[in-house]
């Protein structure tokens, strides 16, 4: 049985309706973590508006290289000053010299805008886990140490636990998803300290599957549960009409909200908050 847990909602500061179920999901739920991008429209939002009230919300770095405006201007990885890199094309783009410093630079703008707005980093991870690139995950842990940043997230996943307790719901891309980000981590530094949930349901959390991980899992005594909260009414047409439409559609889909609702589960008062990290 999982002792601790971390729940995390990705992608604060993405918009309206993310940063207000964030709010709510600490002030009034259980979620005890948020991942922060530092380059989108609501950025400021964020800072000023959620963060201020929800003083037990541990924040860190949502590094983003998949959309938005960059940090460093001169960034070879946008294109008209904005990023529209995918996974799959910052994996086999050619990391020359320069590339690889252009991609340090872009990562610690982000983590040094956050730490400049007063906001003490909790942990390091990735927009769509671009972090778990290899060339990628190396910048970040040496930033991660540079800035004293203790936790960088793993995809600590047991490919047949998961399997077991996930596999009915899960789609085809997310089995191949969970695949190739644990063949890529076997390359990267890991601690496998805590563990991870879960790829095979990424962005479609559901209770019956995570209450039964969390009381039967036997891998990991400490795991982190990856959500993605939004209250879809909250955002504008106009802004859901200036995104990439993958973007858009991913915000109004319909398990922001079911993933929003699972942040107030009265079952996770069985686990332990994991707050030393």
């Amino acid at each position: 049985m999982v002792k601790k847990i971390i729940l995390n909602a990705d992608d604060l500061g993405f918009s309206l309706g993310v940063n207000e179920a964030i709010l709510n999901a600490n002030r009034d739920g259980y979620l005890s973590h948020a991942s922060l991008m530092a380059n989108t429209k609501y950025f400021d939002h964020a800072i000023s508006e959620v963060i201020p009230n929800c003083p037990s919300l541990k924040v860190g770095v949502h590094v983003n290289l998949t959309c938005a405006s960059p940090l460093f201007s001169q960034n070879l990885l946008s294109i008209k000053g904005e990023l529209k890199n995918t996974f799959i094309t910052l994996l086999f783009r050619r990391k020359t010299k320069k590339v690889l410093q252009h991609l340090e630079q872009e990562i610690e703008l982000q983590i040094l805008k956050i730490k400049n707005a007063g906001i003490n980093i909790s942990h390091i991870d990735g927009h769509e886990h671009v972090h778990i690139i290899p060339s990628i995950n190396k910048i970040v842990r040496k930033l991660a140490n540079k800035h004293n940043i203790l936790r960088v997230r793993e995809i600590n996943e047991n490919i047949f636990e998961s399997y077991q307790f996930n596999g009915r719901t899960a789609s085809f891309a997310n089995v191949i998803k969970l695949f190739l980000l644990k063949f890529l981590s076997l390359f990267n530094e890991n601690s496998r300290e805590i563990g991870f949930y879960s790829m095979l349901n990424t962005c479609e959390i559901n209770s019956t599957n995570l209450f039964a991980f969390l009381q039967k899992s036997k891998n990991y005594s400490v795991v982190e549960v990856m959500v993605h909260p939004g209250i879809l009414s909250i955002d504008s047409a106009e802004y859901f009409e200036s995104l990439n439409e993958r973007f858009a559609t991913f915000l109004k889909d319909g398990h922001r909200k079911s993933e929003y609702g699972l942040c107030f589960d009265k079952r996770f008062e069985n686990f332990k908050n994991c707050d030393l990290i």
